[in-house]
């Protein structure tokens, strides 16, 4: 089983949001990580940047550590 980028409490730039592009650039915290059980095992991750969280998940592309 692989291991996820990030984890929890980790300090990330969000380099893209397709549901939020206002957050793009912004510095946030890892707040969850999810892992996913398909025929590739990867992980997804909640993201809150000050007291906000993200809507939807980030992928490990759309975000970059800090």
């Amino acid at each position: 089983m692989s291991k996820s980028k990030f984890k929890t409490g980790d300090r990330v730039k969000i380099i893209a949001n397709d549901i939020q592009s206002n957050m793009v650039g912004k510095i946030g915290k890892i707040k969850k990580v999810y892992a996913i059980f398909n025929d590739h095992h990867q992980y997804v991750y909640r993201v809150e940047v000050g007291d906000v969280t993200l809507k939807g998940v980030a992928l490990e592309t759309d975000l970059e550590l800090v």
